[in-house]
């Protein structure tokens, strides 16, 4: 199939998108499942399993979309692995080296470990482009236009976000907690 390559770099976009976009819960909506969540944001090989080459791939493609220089893509790339090693020290649970769905969907809601949370700080910092402790609306959607070339417009953004609230929004879609319209939307247009 000459368009698989093809679709799988849109699928991983979408799956991007709904890395970065903060999720907006309300109480008529249910959360993804950690499966469902696993399946279609973490899952970036297809293989049915996380490992290295899948958080790799998408610390990579974060770099790249957002053209980080040296330093911050060093921090991101140790970021993940970081990640990495804790997942698979916590989640492994057959010692085969990699974290299938049902490992992964059994304690993930549960996981929020250092390494993650230096995840989002470094995605934080190369958001915050006015080094302020606060993402703008306009700092998020410009992210959005240069990392994926989507426009959010002007409700799509918040008006502000701290570091700390980017963080937990960040750790609450991780865990596959949070359910959002924007990520929906964003991810079925992939």
């Amino acid at each position: 199939d000459p368009f698989a390559g093809l679709r799988r770099g849109t699928a991983k976009a979408g799956a991007l998108l709904r890395l970065l976009i903060p999720a907006r819960e309300t109480a008529a909506e249910a959360p993804p499942s950690a499966m469902r969540f696993f399946a279609e944001v973490l899952d970036q090989t297809g293989n049915g399993y996380l490992d290295w080459p899948d958080l790799a791939a998408m610390a990579r493609e974060i770099a790249t979309r957002l053209d980080l220089g040296v330093r911050n893509e060093d921090r991101l790339f140790a970021a993940f692995s970081d990640w990495w090693r804790e997942l698979q020290a916590a989640l492994d649970t057959d010692h085969d080296g990699r974290v299938s769905g049902p490992e992964y969907a059994a304690t993930a809601a549960t996981m929020s470990g250092p390494a993650l949370i230096r995840v989002a700080e470094v995605l934080f910092d190369v958001t915050d482009t006015d080094d302020d402790q606060v993402i703008d609306a306009e700092e998020h959607r410009r992210l959005f236009r240069v990392a994926f070339d989507h426009d959010l417009g002007e409700a799509g953004a918040p008006a502000r976000l701290t570091r700390a609230a980017f963080v937990r929004e960040f750790l609450n879609f991780m865990a596959g907690r949070h359910h959002s319209d924007d990520y929906d939307r964003l991810f079925a247009q992939a």
